[in-house]
């Protein structure tokens, strides 16, 4: 065969790294749990002290574990959201710039007639508080003249919005829907902050007075179970302006 099928051999290190994986899996040592010393590690999985640092060196670049200098290792707990945006240049091509209306128009319809059935009281004030915060933020915003402020409050009108949909798929209670929207979070935000800077540099506030009504309809299409008005104002949301 020109392919070697051959199987390599584990290592001490490769196999303690992913024992060690699994305990961090699996719960067995918590987010910010301290880890015990080398020593102890080394006696626990019967092997000597230097296969267990190279393992910690391993997990420590894998961003898995943070070993301090005098204190100890301590498992650091994953922050997936920020992951992704940390990685964002690597993913988010023009190819998918260009997917992420036709992607936003599937998952979130999608969520919507979920979020009928599942939703609680606890998460429509949850997103009711994103429409309040929403308006208030846009009326703010044609208050200021302070050029870098108004610019803190334009992105802060994205991150609310940001805020709203993730709700949305929170309150699908679908683990799959709410995974996908993470994956594809920063390409949804970089497609409201387009479209955002398009409605809200209208002179007489119209577009933003539209967007602002847009979020309430989605809200109130949950809150009265009704499918149709949902997808009126979810594809408005997606669509305006894009």
């Amino acid at each position: 065969m020109a392919k070697s099928l051959k199987i390599k051999k584990a290592s001490a290190a490769d196999l303690v790294c992913s024992k060690m994986k699994e305990m961090v899996v699996d719960g067995t040592w918590a987010a910010n749990a301290k880890l015990p010393s080398e020593a102890d590690l080394a006696e626990s999985f019967g092997v000597n002290r230097l296969t267990v640092r190279i393992a910690l060196q391993r997990l420590n670049a894998l961003g898995i574990l943070d070993t301090r200098v005098g204190d100890g290792t301590y498992v650091k707990p994953f922050d997936f959201d920020k992951h992704l945006n940390e990685i964002s240049e690597f993913y988010v091509t023009d190819q998918v710039m260009q997917a992420t209306l036709e992607f936003r128009a599937i998952i979130e319809e999608a969520a919507g007639d979920l979020c009928m059935k599942r939703r609680t009281e606890k998460e429509m004030a949850a997103m009711r508080a994103c429409c309040e915060a929403f308006e208030e933020e846009i009326n703010r915003y044609y208050t200021l003249t302070d050029s870098q402020e108004k610019h803190e409050s334009f992105i802060r009108t994205v991150d609310i919005g940001v805020a709203f949909h993730a709700e949305l798929m929170k309150m699908s209670h679908n683990e799959l829907l709410q995974l996908s929207f993470s994956l594809a979070k920063e390409p949804i935000r970089r497609h409201m902050t387009r479209n955002a800077a398009i409605r809200i540099s209208e002179p007489d506030n119209s577009d933003s007075r539209e967007w602002v009504k847009a979020y309430w309809d989605v809200y109130n299409a949950i809150e009265a179970k009704d499918k149709k008005a949902f997808k009126l104002g979810i594809k408005k949301l997606i669509n305006l302006k894009s």
